[in-house]
């Protein structure tokens, strides 16, 4: 078979070949939670049917996320036989293992996508040849670079391969670091489901070194999963230098955590010092922005509750806008700004 060459690109990354030009009529279905069989029919035929890479990885990838019903196995072992296209072979191998039909035939298919360019199919790949070989610990790093497209794809090739929690940890801990920030974000946001005191210490030591942006958002989030026993380690954060990468990581962690911090965001506001102010003021436009986000509701139990919290800082921040120096009236217009928009 051919190595799968190119920058295969997922939907999940809201990134499209440029002539996957129906592909978007498509994701309402595609990203769907659930589908019903007569949905997941069509998203085979999708998956069939396609010819450009972008709509053949977006369908591939969802039929992994929800696997079609065991009938279909026939056409897609079909598929791996006609080689036809390179990309749906791997992709029809790939599928079928997800459904539980975890051929040894196929580790040849997997183990030349393993090989390719592409991260994205590397993950993918990775995921199905853990399943198919559990004693090959080999692509855990590929592995844990799918959490982030496909938790649940992830998570059951990683179970086969790590005796123990532990070991899980120990790996993460290590990708945690890894030169791709891809990787580094997909262990952070796997850490975060930990919910260890080894989990949030070392997602605290990460958001005190880390500098890509893509990376401090997901670690925000990690730590913002465990909000009462991350605040203290965030609100220490409001002390830094707000111009420093990991102030901005510690910043959006707060903002993440809604109305946990607001209390925390509110004596900082308050303070003599000009880097909480700032710091504080930044936390709580990244909160109003949260809230205001259809998926708001992950971050907050209590969505309306906590926007009455975050209003209750706009005589705070007023004054600031009002009186404080240049650079704290910029940033506390913004949070007003931001506060507007939950009006």
């Amino acid at each position: 078979m051919k190595k799968i060459t190119g920058s295969v690109l997922l939907l999940l990354c809201a990134l499209c070949y440029a002539q996957a030009q129906d592909l978007n009529a498509y994701l309402p279905l595609l990203q769907a939670q659930t589908r019903t069989p007569q949905q997941n029919q069509q998203v085979f035929h999708l998956f069939r049917s396609a010819q450009d890479p972008a709509t053949i990885f977006a369908a591939g990838a969802s039929l992994v996320r929800i696997t079609p019903a065991k009938a279909y196995e026939p056409a897609l072992l079909n598929q791996i036989i006609s080689a036809e296209n390179p990309l749906k072979t791997v992709f029809s191998a790939i599928i079928l293992t997800s459904m539980g039909s975890a051929y040894e035939e196929l580790s040849p298919l997997l183990q030349d996508a393993l090989q390719s360019q592409d991260p994205l199919l590397r993950a993918y790949a990775a995921g199905a040849y853990g399943l198919v070989n559990p004693a090959d610990t080999t692509h855990t790093t590929d592995i844990i670079r799918l959490y982030i497209f496909d938790p649940a794809f992830a998570q059951r090739a990683m179970n086969l391969l790590v005796q123990d929690s532990q070991s899980l940890f120990n790996l993460l801990k290590k990708a945690s670091a890894d030169s791709d920030p891809q990787v580094r974000s997909a262990a952070a946001r796997w850490l975060g489901t930990l919910h260890t005191p080894q989990a949030l210490a070392q997602l605290d030591k990460r958001a005190r070194k880390e500098t890509d942006a893509t990376v401090q958002t997901q670690l925000a989030m990690a730590l913002a999963t465990q909000p009462e026993e991350a605040l203290a380690l965030a609100t220490k954060g409001l002390s830094l230098n707000y111009k420093k990468p990991a102030a901005t990581t510690y910043d959006l962690a707060l903002g993440f955590m809604t109305g946990h911090s607001v209390n925390a965001l509110k004596t900082a506001i308050l303070s003599t010092r000009t880097n909480e102010r700032i710091n504080a003021l930044r936390a709580a436009a990244y909160m109003a922005g949260v809230l205001a986000n259809p998926d708001g509701f992950a971050y907050s139990s209590d969505r309306s509750f906590d926007i009455h919290l975050l209003k209750g800082l706009i005589p705070q921040i007023t004054a600031l806008a009002n009186n404080g120096s240049a650079e704290e009236k910029k940033y506390a217009q913004t949070a007003l700004d931001q506060i507007e928009k939950l009006m």
